[in-house]
């Protein structure tokens, strides 16, 4: 390393410098770590041209594309907060995600501009759209394309870098992580005792950048001077050819799309995997059984891990190399502990909620001062899941104390989806709750009391959700309850999603 770097607007710069003419993409472009670096010089510079400064919010709206790369590396180098949209998302959650963080600009492309367009006019705050898909009626990427210096704007490591938001169980809250909590959790990647990250990995980024873990696996890269391979999305044979030509050393997946590898034992195997380390299993409940198939089909391990947006992504991973388990162990400089209601340590291999310290912590949520006093404490974490540690400090996840649902991969607050139900005028009340799928992921289903005298299908309102909500957040199940005991809820959750297993 020429440089130790000490905030994320530096990362470009350094890794140009060593890595030079090194493809920092290789697909769906070629692009070197030199090229990217200019790249982002000329973004940060058109910000700064438009009066974005230091502190201003700038979203990023966009599919996984080399755009949303540069873009993001563009808005930290102008000493702005970078926050990651879910492209998905439609018009309800996009207004209020905008509003909540106070955006000045944002970045779109064309298949996310119906959305943004139909927003607009109730964001007073967001004064320039940015469009990287040519001209959509607002300012084009192309208008920052001239050769430009970086801007110099005095950038420190506790100065917030993104703004992270994340389903909580009353609705979406914004983590406010900076340039060193993210800096911590990269270097932690990075340590060789882990071997985690490699100077020579090659790495398929097929999670949505909007993810912390994709965010962190970026910048590891850049920090170690790893070659990445963008994916859109998860086609598999897109991602086993790529693997295979590519010479692909790791990936990043949830435990659902590693079991539809599994499901097709005669695709997976036709493709020369060799060069995959492992794949690490990111947001879902791990699965010993589809692990030790993946491994038994292909020889690639699968690796557990634990983390969440208040943490800067990754807080645990499992050893590399051992055999497969849901054990993990926590990253370096993070303290961990496993307590009661009262905030006491509880004995080794009793169940209790996981708390964790460390440099990584982020430093509250947005705006949000009752909600950060409830998480924050102490300098502790309290994440809302449950945990039991042995005496070696080997811990596993084993539920959640707070009321969420896990699909794929993507956290959904059943507040958010009950409050788009309560909205149908058939519908009196409305519980939204998880029950337990394939590959340890849960699917969302609705418990709803309709209104005397008014009717209404199943069908009707799960398409009434799917029309306002990302299609993650679907409905699969409603079944019509006469009564939803508010004071029993979580026994009433429990023995309904019991009785539709």
């Amino acid at each position: 390393m020429q440089m130790e770097v000490q905030t994320l607007s530096q990362l470009p710069k350094r890794a140009a410098e060593e890595f030079k003419e090194k493809p920092f993409l290789l697909y769906p472009s070629l692009l070197t770590f030199d090229q990217l670096d200019k790249e982002s010089d000329r973004i940060a510079s058109g910000l700064v041209e438009l009066g974005i400064g230091k502190g201003d919010r700038v979203a990023l709206y966009l599919w996984n594309r080399p755009e949303f790369v540069y873009a993001l590396l563009g808005i930290l180098k102008a000493g702005a907060i970078a926050v990651p949209v879910d492209p998905a998302f439609r018009e309800r959650e996009v207004r209020n995600l905008l509003a909540d963080s106070g955006a000045k600009a944002i970045f779109f492309e064309e298949a996310t501009s119906s959305v943004l367009l139909n927003v607009r006019g109730e964001l007073p705050e967001l004064r320039h759209l940015i469009s990287i898909s040519g001209d959509l009626g607002t300012i084009t990427l192309q208008e920052f394309q001239k050769p430009s210096p970086p801007p110099s704007v005095n950038i420190s490591p506790d100065d917030p870098a993104i703004l992270m938001y994340a389903a909580r169980e009353k609705g979406y809250l914004g983590a406010v992580l900076t340039h060193n909590n993210l800096l911590s959790a990269v270097k932690h990647l990075a340590s060789p005792e882990l071997s985690f990250g490699k100077p020579d990995d090659r790495v398929a980024l097929i999670h949505l950048m909007y993810s912390i873990f994709s965010l962190d696996e970026l910048f590891l890269s850049l920090y170690l001077g790893n070659s990445v391979v963008l994916e859109k999305s998860f086609d598999i044979e897109v991602f086993l050819s790529h693997v295979e030509q590519l010479w692909v050393s790791k990936v990043l997946l949830p435990m659902s799309s590693i079991m539809l590898l599994t499901d097709l034992p005669n695709v997976i195997t036709r493709y020369d995997l060799s060069s995959l380390r492992f794949v690490c299993n990111v947001e879902e409940a791990y699965n010993k059984e589809v692990a030790e198939e993946f491994h038994s089909l292909t020889g690639v391990p699968v690796i557990n891990s634990y983390g969440l947006a208040e943490a800067s992504g990754f807080v645990n991973l499992s050893k590399i190399g051992e055999a497969p388990s849901s054990s993990l162990r926590p990253a370096t400089g993070v303290e961990e502990r496993v307590v009661d209601e009262q905030g006491r340590e509880v004995k080794p291999g009793e169940v209790g909620e996981l708390i964790v310290r460390g440099p990584q912590v982020m430093k509250g949520y947005w705006n949000k001062p009752e909600e950060t006093a409830k998480v924050l404490k102490d300098g502790w974490l309290y994440t809302g899941d449950l945990a039991k540690m042995d005496g070696m400090g080997n811990l596993e996840l084993v539920g959640r104390k707070k009321r969420m649902i896990k699909f794929r991969g993507f956290g959904i607050s059943p507040e958010e989806v009950e409050g788009v139900l309560k909205e149908h005028e058939a519908v009196l009340d409305a519980v939204v709750a998880g029950k337990p799928g394939l590959a340890g992921g849960e699917i969302p289903v609705a418990f709803v009391v309709l209104k005397q005298g008014i009717r209404a299908t199943a069908g009707e309102l799960m398409r009434w959700v799917e029309e306002r909500l990302a299609p993650f957040k679907r409905i699969r199940e409603v079944e019509f309850v006469p009564l939803i005991p508010r004071d029993r809820l979580q026994e009433f959750i429990e023995r309904m999603t019991r009785r539709r297993r």
